[in-house]
């Protein structure tokens, strides 16, 4: 398993550039690396690791600083990785943790909603899929590999929560499932999901 709590320090140097760290309050770093969010990477990342060996280009939607970014990149190097956020800031902040990679394409600024080059990828991470719709997952041509986070966490931004792994998998049905596991976290569970639409 990749070591993820390694990458946490390299993102803290980073902050060093006060254009950068003008982006974040200290609540957002504090709850970026919080214990449910590492965990959760980790669970994202074994996921990723049952389809990777069919992955080549990647659009990871809402990959909010670029974190788990830096993970895979680093640990596939021979697969393309292309992010969009529709949260300003991450650009430039994702930008300045991953732009020294060949194999990071860029970000952009987007709703997803709004992003017109879904099927230009083979493989797409979200593990957002509480904050949005399903609209997104039905714009996306059959044969897709997925990795999908959501959660049955009960606040004002989720506005598509699942109640359990079998709910997730209902709502995101997939041809093949190579990945699925439920984390119990303090106060709610995660649920990871990987396989092909």
């Amino acid at each position: 398993m990749i070591c993820i709590e390694s990458y946490i320090p390299k993102f803290l140097d980073i902050l060093y550039d006060k254009e950068i760290a003008k982006h974040l309050t200290i609540e957002e770093v504090r709850d970026a690396f919080h214990t449910n969010q590492i965990e959760s990477k980790k669970q994202a990342s074994l996921a990723f690791g049952s389809i990777s060996n069919n992955a080549n280009k990647v659009l990871y939607i809402g990959s909010w600083l670029g974190f788990l970014t830096r993970v895979l990149i680093e640990k596939y190097p021979s697969v393309n990785f292309y992010e969009v956020d529709m949260d300003t800031r991450c650009k430039e902040i994702s930008g300045r943790f991953n732009y020294t990679f060949k194999n990071y394409l860029g970000h952009q600024s987007v709703n997803i909603d709004d992003f017109k080059s879904l099927n230009e990828f083979d493989t797409i991470i979200n593990l957002s899929c509480e904050h949005m719709t399903t609209d997104w997952y039905n714009r996306i041509k059959p044969g897709t590999q997925l990795v999908m986070q959501s959660n049955n966490l009960i606040i004002d931004d989720h506005i598509n929560n699942c109640k359990s792994l079998d709910d997730f998998k209902s709502k995101y049905p997939l041809s093949e499932t190579h990945y699925d596991t439920t984390l119990e976290l303090n106060i709610f569970n995660r649920f990871t999901l990987s396989g092909v639409k």
